[in-house]
């Protein structure tokens, strides 16, 4: 028998129901709910992507490329959340529910203080932390530890995404690879696979990722295994 969980957003009683398969025709009680839509980790509801814009020149700041940003999220890591999604991705995973966001070239350039304040605004409040997903966050390392290096600053929980395993980022040669990992509350790693999606649990895409906490505390691989370096 399949497991439900219903998530109602405390602040505005909005209902979110995980565990669905593709078989399921309704959900009691259908008959007092509005119509359904579907949403998926980094797959809000009626969000479009931001407009494209290119980079400022003369701006000295990190910047980063975004394809979205959005708040109230359930779905995107622990509690009730403010979500950035990075533009750009190399593993354009099959079945994967975020096609708009593979190409590097799309999106917006953002300076990180622009987004920050984006992520930050009272319009995601009440807010218990805030998620970098994609795309591919790690594809913009620079930009997305100066980015949680500012939201450390500002005593917000991160969650990250990313469609390479940890163990393929902890041999990745950027040394912002590294200090970004020293910054995550919460990896969730591994690339999305359509068939494992059913039963993946909370936060996740499909069974094959994992959630880590604090990655940074971890150890380097050090036995010489090639780990995986499936971007997702």
């Amino acid at each position: 028998m399949r497991a439900l969980t219903f998530i109602i957003d405390p602040a505005t009683g909005s209902l979110t129901v995980e565990g669905l398969g593709p078989d399921s025709t309704s959900v009691p009680p259908a008959d007092l709910l509005p119509a359904p839509h579907e949403v998926n980790c980094a797959r809000p509801a009626a969000v479009p992507p931001l407009a494209r814009s290119a980079r400022m020149p003369g701006v000295c700041e990190q910047m980063l490329q975004v394809a979205c940003l959005y708040h109230g999220s359930v779905i995107d890591g622990p509690g009730r959340r403010s979500v950035l999604q990075v533009q750009g991705c190399l593993g354009r995973c099959s079945g994967c529910y975020v096609p708009y966001t593979h190409d590097q070239s799309a999106g917006t350039a953002l300076p990180v203080a622009v987004v920050l304040a984006a992520l930050l605004s009272s319009a995601g409040e009440p807010r218990d932390g805030v998620s970098v997903t994609g795309g591919e966050p790690f594809l913009q390392p620079a930009g997305l530890l100066a980015l949680l290096r500012v939201l450390r600053a500002a005593g917000q929980h991160t969650t990250v995404y990313t469609g390479y395993t940890l163990a393929a980022l902890s041999v990745r040669p950027e040394p912002e690879v590294r200090a970004a990992l020293s910054l995550i509350d919460l990896l969730i790693d591994g690339p999305y696979v359509a068939g494992l999606a059913e039963g993946a649990g909370e936060w996740r895409g499909s069974r094959n990722q994992h959630l880590i906490h604090h990655p940074g505390s971890l150890p380097s691989p050090s036995n010489g295994a090639c780990p995986e370096s499936h971007p997702g």
